[in-house]
């Protein structure tokens, strides 16, 4: 499933705000992956978003419900 540009255009617009961190971006999990310093950060595909976050916030994470 091709990833939506308007969500991956959202998601170059708030990077852009950290100028000192190297971002790509990579065609990957049937979708378009931002990586940050080497590591994936962020992936679109379709209309989903997937998040890399640190382990301290799995539990609170959890019990946030997306909209």
């Amino acid at each position: 499933m091709p990833y939506e540009i308007k969500l991956a255009n959202r998601i170059r617009e708030y990077l852009s705000l950290f100028p000192n961190m190297k971002i790509e971006e990579k065609k990957m999990f049937g979708g378009l992956a931002f990586m940050v310093n080497g590591k994936m950060y962020v992936n679109t595909s379709g209309q989903n978003l997937e998040c890399r976050f640190g382990p301290a916030l799995t539990d609170a994470l959890v019990e946030k419900k997306g909209s």
